[in-house]
């Protein structure tokens, strides 16, 4: 008997960690990955738009000089 419920406990405690696992990779990785690119995203936008404005400056203090 004490070995049989010593037998469900680790089957209990295998299918919490199991569905712990299951969370993580389908849930919480993806929405990680997601936001990851969602940041990467802007960022390269913003360095794009950095570029541009830089370039804009560069160009008015040329024509004004």
């Amino acid at each position: 008997a004490e070995l049989e419920e010593s037998a469900r406990a680790i089957a209990r405690e295998l299918e919490r960690t199991k569905r712990r696992v299951n969370a993580l990779e389908y849930i919480l990785i993806p929405r990680l990955k997601a936001a990851l690119k969602f940041i990467e995203m802007r960022l390269d936008e913003m360095e794009r738009e950095n570029f541009s404005r830089l370039k804009r400056i560069k160009a008015m203090l040329e024509a004004g000089a």
